[in-house]
This record gives C-alpha cells, sequence and structure tokens, in this order.
C-alpha cells in the first residue's frame, strides 16, 4: 500500500509541473544533483528503521533548538554528502543512515523559484478555513513554503545551503522515510 501511495505521488508530481517550473526548480538547487539523490543522517539513536520527524521533534538536541525556533514543524536533517560537518557543531556523535530520494521532492527553499514564499494570503485562506487561524496573524515563511509547496507539488521537504560553502547543503525532509544503516563510517576515521 505504502508503494502504491509513493508511486501516484511521483505520478502527481511531475504532471502537476510543467516544463518551466520543473526547469526553475533545476536551475535553483544548490548542487548538481542526480535524479535520485542519496542523503545522510548521523543520529545517537541505534537501530533506525524508519526517520521519523514526529520522534526526531521530540527527542530534538541542543544543536537543533535554533532550527525549531525559527520552524516548528517536525522534521529530520539530512547532510548531502559522506564527511559533511555541520557548521554548527562539526562532526554528530552515533551512526549514520541513509536515504534516497527525488530531486524533485525536495524544494530549494532560500531561492524559492516558484515564488511560493510570496503567497502570503493564499496560506492565510487555506489556515483560516482549516485551522480556523485569523488572517491578521502573522506567517512563518518556512511553513508558508512547505504547505503549498507539498499541497501543489508534493514536496517533501527542503534544501539549503547551510553556509556560503557550496559544499554545505543540508536537507530537512517532514515526512518518515525508510532508512538503511550505512556500512561504511562516516567520516572516515
Amino acid at each position: 500500500m505504502k508503494k502504491l501511495f509513493e508511486n501516484w505521488n511521483k505520478y502527481l508530481t511531475e504532471e502537476i509541473m510543467d516544463d518551466e517550473q520543473l526547469a526553475k526548480l533545476d536551475n535553483a538547487y544548490p548542487l548538481d544533483l542526480p535524479d535520485q539523490v542519496q542523503l545522510y543522517h548521523v543520529s545517537s539513536t541505534p537501530d533506525i528503521e524508519v526517520l521519523d520527524p514526529q520522534i526526531a521533534a521530540a527527542g530534538r538536541k541542543t544543536y537543533s533548538q535554533a532550527e525549531y525556533r525559527a520552524w516548528d514543524r517536525p522534521r529530520v536533517f539530512y547532510f548531502t554528502r559522506l564527511g559533511q560537518e555541520d557548521t554548527g557543531i562539526g562532526r554528530i556523535q552515533g551512526s549514520a543512515y541513509t536515504v534516497t530520494v527525488n530531486k524533485h521532492d525536495l524544494y530549494p527553499v532560500m531561492k524559492d523559484p516558484l515564488g511560493l514564499s510570496r503567497r502570503v494570503d493564499e496560506y492565510k485562506e487555506i489556515r483560516e478555513k482549516e485551522f480556523g487561524t485569523p488572517r491578521y496573524y502573522p506567517t512563518n515563511v518556512f511553513e508558508r513554503v512547505a504547505t503549498l509547496g507539498e499541497r501543489e507539488y508534493g514536496f517533501k521537504g527542503f534544501i539549503y545551503p547551510q553556509s556560503k560553502d557550496p559544499n554545505q547543503v543540508i536537507v530537512a525532509i517532514w515526512q518518515p522515510l525508510p532508512a538503511t544503516p550505512l556500512d561504511v563510517d562516516f567520516y572516515g576515521d
């Protein structure tokens, strides 16, 4: 059943974006990505089978507290290359896991090629209808982009630079993904 939904989501994503939108998206990625992107997550929790954002948010570490102050949607953070260190704390201790996602499931949020961040009124209307939140309440730009992007294009997460270094790119995904333990030392020690 899960595979059916994944294939359906892929079908919907391919059909929803036209060639111009796909070109904008492809030109905005911070890295030259293959169609299937391998991502890495390092965790102090052993034997993870599914990287679940709800579980990650409940057990978040000190270094991710600032990320959650900026935006509270549960998500799991991933590195885009082996041996990558967090720009704020360096190496993360624990076991490494890998997941594979389609690059078109990741939205380059900092460049916002589809202009989702500018659609404030549409997002406020959704929020008001579904949650009863008054329109005058301020919006969080990340939640606005995530909500519209997930609904309209099937995005599962954001990809963005963690610093000015083009190799320091990370991904935040808000949907659970099956994880595979990495069979090599993540930091190559």
